[in-house]
């Protein structure tokens, strides 16, 4: 056992118990200068995967009412939305189980697998789509964690009830996930995902008094998604409030969605009052103005985030990364449309005194794409660009892949005889997995020459990233391309030469550090493909079918051969001690270069990648993502980073 270790595990680790209280986990040693700072509760009664006898209620004290016969089951598994109020909560909208569905959605399992049990985690679809999201308030400093429901409110608890039912009656789904958060003064904002008919996206709005604990109200307006809500500064300090929904597929929309910068014009007492997008039920403003140039509509996808930062010239910017737009190729006949664009990174215009209005939208330009760095036409438009942040006057940008659905099937679409060409038999079908897949690169430029990267005079810098790309030539045959900007990565592959890590997800920079999350893509294939049972097919609860010959199925599935394939990549790289459960998190210091902070998701197998990165009262924090929902290891969790404790 490391000294560093044997400190971390001297400050004694806690978990928070009830709303009132704490309960120490002093059993599993922390990895890295970490403590760890609380984790999800336990919200579910859990007999099996396949029983119709589980039962979900996260105001329950299941830790002391657990019937017999059944275990603690946690679905509160991805933060997947976090924002800090009063410089001592962090509020978190969550994501029940989020990786349940990863692996048939992102890893091509099969489906009559998506049921499946081991020591750690018991999925089914039904489940899935049957578990509500929730939103808890954590206080690292009293140790108290608080359920948001109609019982804890003081008021708007009935109005908050409805808020997380479906639309109408003819809707499945209530809110399929919290998928962004802000404060503003002394609101709390939240969106989900709310799907209407016909594959259209909406996004419900939230809004809460943290102060007073009251909630607000809802209201839905049309959009496929937001990641972000920003209080942004113009140069004389005057505040506004942004966000920018975009277009995306993610969630099973159409993609028709917009694609606009929003800032907020309600007030507290009437948060979903005036403003010029209309985009909504009643066609009456919902508390927002388009502050945005028209050009963004339509031609970009999602903007993942955006960051504010002060030019060299002293005007205040924003840094933003789009997506390529999910429609950027005809699904049906393949046809590249010219007037929407790839995934790029964009940077805008200065903000003026007083911030972006109807009258003086947000302009921008565009300062780095795709297309010039990977040159697989046909599949990198399904590359995304991921976290970035400003760290020594300099910016730092990732990518983000999600797995088969990024290459693999944008490829699919874009070029629907060349695919089947070069998957006509099983041994075809996997090179292409392997070469369709990408791991996250991570690129950096100095501010001063952001203008020039902008103009193609200058590349970036690649920090990690493929020095060559496996390409599909007209014949049908794989040709190695260098990539396009003809450099090497200066630390590595990309992914830091794990092909699991395919994400950029979270970065903060801090006290000289720029801390950079990773998403482990195959942290849970590990228990999946080894250890979890899939011989039974939930037709719904209490009912399910055999799966003959589940193993063999299993065996032979493009998830296990993507398994296999980094499985060897990373052995012939003398990296195989690496090929682990566990998220990744490293920091680039004052001097620009990248040093490891834990490799295996600070200690705990279950966590497959750091979500989000927050700071309260000067300290760092990290919400982890999991792909455990059963043992006392599942949940998310969020961790300190404690600096005292780096080793020399």
């Amino acid at each position: 056992m490391t000294l560093n270790t044997v400190l971390t595990l001297c400050l004694t680790l806690l978990v928070l118990g009830s709303s009132t209280g704490i309960q120490a986990r002093i059993s599993d040693p922390v990895d890295g200068p970490f403590q760890l700072s609380a984790r999800s509760p336990i919200d579910e009664a859990f007999e099996s995967v396949t029983s119709g006898n589980n039962r979900q209620d996260a105001a329950v004290d299941w830790q002391n009412q657990m019937p017999e016969g059944f275990q603690a089951k946690r679905n509160a598994s991805y933060p997947w939305a976090t924002t800090t109020f009063d410089d001592r909560e962090v509020w978190v909208g969550t994501i029940s189980q989020g990786w349940c569905v990863w692996p048939i959605q992102n890893l091509d399992y099969p489906f009559y697998l998506s049921t499946y049990q081991s020591k750690y985690t018991g999925c089914s679809p039904q489940s899935v789509l049957t578990s509500n999201s929730h939103i808890y308030i954590y206080n690292f400093e009293t140790g108290t964690r608080e359920l948001v429901n109609e019982q804890t409110l003081t008021s708007g608890g009935e109005r908050f009830k409805k808020a997380l039912q479906p639309h109408d009656e003819m809707s499945f789904f209530s809110i399929m996930g919290l998928r962004a958060a802000g404060t503003y003064k002394d609101l709390v904002f939240f969106a989900g995902h709310h799907l209407h008919k016909d594959g259209e996206g909406w996004i419900r709005l939230l809004v809460f008094n943290a102060r007073e604990r009251s909630f607000l109200g809802y209201r839905d307006i049309r959009g496929d998604t937001t990641r972000r809500f920003k209080a942004l500064k113009d140069a004389e300090g005057n505040t506004g409030f942004y966000t920018i929904i975009g277009a995306e597929t993610g969630m099973t929309q159409n993609g028709n969605g917009p694609t606009v910068m929003l800032r907020w014009v309600g007030t507290p007492e009437a948060p979903f009052t005036g403003g010029n997008y209309r985009e909504t039920l009643d066609g009456e403003g919902a508390g927002w103005d388009v502050v945005s140039v028209p050009r963004l509509n339509h031609r970009f996808g999602m903007i993942g985030d955006f960051i504010q930062f002060t030019h060299i010239d002293g005007s205040e910017r924003l840094i933003m990364s789009s997506a390529a737009h999910p429609l950027l190729y005809d699904p049906e006949t393949g046809e590249r449309d010219s007037n929407r664009n790839e995934s790029v990174m964009l940077l805008s215009d200065k903000m003026p005194v007083g911030g972006w209005t109807p009258d003086n939208p947000m302009g921008f330009q565009t300062i780095f794409s795709m297309d010039r760095y990977d040159p697989d036409e046909k599949g990198r438009w399904g590359a995304k660009w991921g976290t970035a942040s400003i760290h020594n006057n300099a910016l730092y940008f990732g990518t983000y892949h999600q797995g088969t659905q990024a290459g693999h099937s944008h490829f699919k679409i874009a070029d629907k005889k060349r695919y089947k060409q070069l998957t006509e038999t099983r041994q075809k079908e996997q090179l292409f997995l392997q070469n369709q897949w990408r791991a996250s690169s991570v690129f950096r430029i100095p501010l001063k020459q952001l203008e020039e990267m902008a103009s193609g005079i200058t590349e970036p810098e690649l920090l990690y990233g493929y020095e060559r790309f496996k390409v599909a030539n007209e014949e049908g045959d794989w040709e190695s391309r260098p990539n396009k900007m003809g450099v090497k990565p200066l630390f590595g592959k990309a992914g830091m030469g794990n092909p699991g890590n395919i994400y950029s997800w979270t970065s903060l920079s801090k006290d000289g550090r720029l801390f950079w999350g990773f998403f482990d893509a195959f942290s849970g294939v590990h228990d999946l493909l080894a250890e979890a049972d899939s011989s039974r097919l939930l037709l719904y609860p209490g009912f399910s079918i055999p799966v003959p010959f589940w193993e063999y199925f299993r065996d032979t599935s493009p998830t296990h051969s993507l398994y296999n394939w980094v499985k060897a990549e990373m052995s012939n790289d003398g990296m195989l001690d690496e090929f682990v459960a566990g998220g990744d998190l490293i920091f680039f210091d004052r001097d620009g270069n990248p040093n490891s902070l834990t490799s295996n998701g600070f200690g705990n197998p279950c966590v497959n990648g750091i979500r989000n990165a927050e700071e309260l009262n000067g300290r760092v924090y990290f919400a982890t993502s999991t792909w455990c929902n059963l043992s006392d290891r599942a949940g998310l969790e969020f961790y300190e980073f404690k600096p005292e404790l780096i080793r020399p």
